[in-house]
């Protein structure tokens, strides 16, 4: 078991994809978010970050929502790490539905100190899947009160890890697919 919590953020608009909820969506025949949980078994806890509680109450985990409203993922990472059980979470998009275990696993099982660890595939930072430790919280208080909602530039200021894989093997693109727009679901299901 991976002594860490795994945080799916559910609590976007989803306006680029015709304000369909994106958690929601089907692929293979299960929802985005059920390839998520799947993949994610391997950790202590997962929870569900959305202010719409009603709509994942079916999936028996916990659900909070944003201390912040309207922050984006900001405040999203800032409810999981508050509401967490423990010091390191995982903090998720809910449309990457081709994320795997071993993917998550690999990152999870990191055990360097830091106090954000992100993944990167071709020189592409992957925050909406990296590891964020309760030790931030003050700072990112700080940017929220401030509007300063740019994560990609939030990160660089605190003791960021940047990993692209593990000894046997990098990470691959496909893995770290969002899925945004109407266009890009038309694609994933003809995969």
């Amino acid at each position: 078991m991976i002594n860490k919590t795994l945080a799916i953020l559910a609590g976007g608009k989803s306006s680029r994809m015709n304000y369909n909820n994106k958690a929601l969506l089907n692929y293979k025949e299960k929802k985005f978010i059920e390839h998520i949980i799947e993949a994610g078994k391997d950790y202590k806890e997962i929870i569900i970050i959305s202010n719409n509680l009603a709509e994942y109450r079916g999936f028996n985990l916990r659900i909070v929502e944003d201390i912040y409203k309207g922050n984006g993922p900001l405040s999203g990472i800032h409810s999981a790490l508050i509401n967490s059980t423990t010091d390191k979470v995982l903090c998720i998009a809910c449309d990457m539905p081709l994320i795997t275990k071993d993917t998550l696993n690999i990152i999870g099982n990191y055990d360097r100190e830091y106090d954000v660890l992100v993944p990167s595939v071709n020189e592409r930072l992957q925050p909406l899947c990296g590891i964020y430790s309760k030790n931030i919280i003050p700072k990112l208080e700080e940017a929220i009160k401030e509007n300063n909602n740019k994560l990609q530039l939030l990160i660089k200021s605190f003791d960021l890890k940047v990993i692209e894989g593990d000894d046997k093997s990098k990470f691959i693109e496909r893995d770290f697919s969002n899925i945004n727009t109407e266009k890009e679901y038309r694609e994933l299901e003809e995969l």
